[in-house]
């Protein structure tokens, strides 16, 4: 069989409906502070297939309807399929975004998965979320604001984020696969990505 000009080949395939991570790219191991307090090894999600979403409590607009479509997904999925997904969700604004905040954000959304964030008492401490956010293409921008609502945690001044926002759809080999921004937002096909990967 000829093969015509312009085709893809195998590493340019269009596998999924969201947008193609293309090389695959892996992240690497982190350690991060979870809702309760608790310290989150990334390694409990080896074998997952994982949906990551990049949230922060106090913003508003996108992340109340990434976590809402996410718990929706959530919803739809069966029991098997569900005993192969992760869900996890990791603040964009750690400075604001302790324990009690993540907790109470989880709360008012009725979901129950992992919301992760670190102590910023160091800079150190901070670099490990910072290598997440690389990790995943995430931006992160503070912007100095007089209408902020709240002096953050270990920020000295009022602010507001602006940031790469949506899901990263991870397999199970912890291959970054397909990214979903909120230009092209589609939950059914988020959903039907997420099953894709699986099967």
């Amino acid at each position: 069989m000829m093969v015509s000009a312009g085709c893809l080949s195998p590493a340019e395939i269009d596998y999924y409906q969201g947008e193609d991570i293309n090389p695959v790219q892996t992240y690497r191991p982190f350690l991060l502070q979870d809702n309760n307090d608790s310290m989150f090894n990334s390694s409990s999600l080896d074998g997952k297939v994982v949906i990551f979403g990049f949230i922060y409590v106090n913003c508003p607009d996108v992340c109340p309807t990434t976590t809402s479509d996410m718990k929706w997904i959530e919803s739809q999925l069966s029991e098997k399929e569900r005993s192969n997904v992760s869900f996890v969700s990791i603040t964009v604004d750690p400075w604001r975004d302790g324990p009690i905040a993540l907790t109470e954000y989880m709360e008012d959304y009725n979901v129950s998965w992992p919301h992760l964030s670190t102590t910023v008492e160091t800079e150190e401490n901070l670099s490990l979320i910072e290598e997440v956010w690389t990790d995943f293409t995430i931006g992160v921008v503070l912007t100095e604001a007089n209408s902020s609502t709240s002096l953050g945690r270990g920020h000295t001044v009022y602010y507001e984020v602006q940031h790469t926002n949506g899901v990263v759809l991870v397999d199970e080999y912890g291959y970054q696969r397909v990214r979903w921004t909120h230009e092209d937002w589609n939950p059914e096909s988020i959903l039907s990505d997420l099953r894709s990967m699986m099967d």
